[in-house]
């Protein structure tokens, strides 16, 4: 839906078009009484199913009303609004992000592994403040998460898109929020879960799934199955194992307890996952530092240069972090090499031979 520069939204006057998705189209705008400028989501027209887009708008609305978090996408307003004396189409009021989408990031490769750790990280928080809240996710991928920057320059991930939100908490959000269909697939297939893919129904360890893709894709700049079609993307999720991080990173000296993580995450099974967000949270802070290294440089500057930009990602940013003190990788001990079977036989022949010999000796000196 186009709509003119100067039309009225509420209480709020279009400036500019910003970008347009699937349902509907977002717009730069201003408070007609000042203050700072929004963005405004409408829903788009002429859409096939549209009183189940506006029902799944309005649950959108209702999610992000309910939370307030800085690693979740604010919203300030929502309503209808006619346009020619149309049927009244509805509208969400939410902060204006300044920064890109976490997937335009990873367009051209892995992030630097200090930086992957960090969104990794308030992804994982915002997604645990929303599963304590009653809220699951259902649609989390790196196009569904904005990078915006605070006042000292720091990148900020904030979840959005909750149009495919389901709600679990009866006390806080009413019975009739549980809405949803066993057996439609809902979701991107190269984050859904197992369970996800096969229209099953989906609790926290759906959106635990989706959150280690991220972190996969974070730190490799590839998703962990590609696959052609959606049918056999469905079929990888469902019987393929995650491939380690190491096979998109070469060289990559990558800690165990990374590996463990995303294995844990996209386990086939969900009740083989973390059970939530702020299990896989947890587990993420216990991954020693740095997570990842692109071979020995990287691991120990030389004495007297600058810190490697591998170790200090925000450099560039004003008010930039101190690069984080080099740790040295865990050492996993090489499992040794495997026996070949003709060993067993000539020890079992050599214990044979003694306790043969030791029988003869016995009757020897018993006659």
């Amino acid at each position: 839906m186009t709509l003119a520069p100067g039309t009225i939204v509420g209480r709020y006057r279009i400036v500019s078009l910003l970008g347009e998705g699937g349902m509907g189209s977002v717009f730069r705008a201003q408070r007609i009484d000042g203050g700072e400028d929004v963005a405004i989501k409408v829903v788009l027209e002429g859409l096939e199913d549209a009183e189940a887009i506006r029902e799944r708008f309005g649950r959108e609305a209702k999610a992000l009303f309910g939370m307030e978090h800085p690693n979740v996408l604010r919203v300030f307003d929502a309503g209808d609004f006619q346009v020619d004396g149309k049927e009244g189409r509805p509208y969400l009021v939410m902060e204006l992000l300044d920064g890109v989408p976490l997937d335009t990031m990873v367009e051209e490769g892995p992030l630097p592994p200090d930086q992957a750790f960090e969104l990794s990280r308030q992804v994982l928080t915002g997604l645990a403040f929303a599963h304590e809240a009653g809220v699951l996710h259902r649609d989390l991928k790196t196009e569904n998460v904005f990078v915006g920057y605070d006042a000292q320059g720091n990148p900020v991930a904030k979840i959005l898109d909750f149009g495919l939100v389901k709600f679990v908490d009866d006390d806080r959000w009413g019975q009739s929020s549980k809405l949803t269909v066993t057996g439609a697939v809902f979701g991107t297939p190269a984050y859904m879960s197992p369970e996800q893919c096969a229209g099953a129904p989906v609790d926290a360890r759906g959106d635990v799934y989706s959150a280690g893709v991220i972190v996969y894709e974070l730190f490799t700049g590839a998703w962990p199955f590609m696959e052609e079609t959606r049918l056999e993307m469905f079929k990888a999720h469902m019987t393929q194992p995650v491939p380690p991080i190491a096979t998109h990173v070469e060289g990559a000296q990558v800690q165990p307890a990374l590996d463990a993580l995303i294995v844990k995450a996209m386990a086939k099974l969900p009740k083989q996952r973390f059970q939530d967000a702020r299990e896989m949270l947890a587990a993420l802070q216990a991954v020693p530092q740095p997570a990842l290294v692109l071979g020995e440089a990287a691991m120990a500057p030389a004495s007297g240069t600058p810190s490697s930009p591998l170790l200090n990602p925000f450099s560039d940013y004003p008010g930039a972090r101190p690069a984080r003190e080099p740790v040295a990788p865990v050492q996993v001990p090489a499992p040794e090499p495997a026996r070949s079977p003709w060993v067993y036989v000539a020890i079992a022949i050599a214990v044979a031979c003694v306790l043969a010999l030791g029988l003869v000796v016995a009757l020897v000196m018993k006659a």
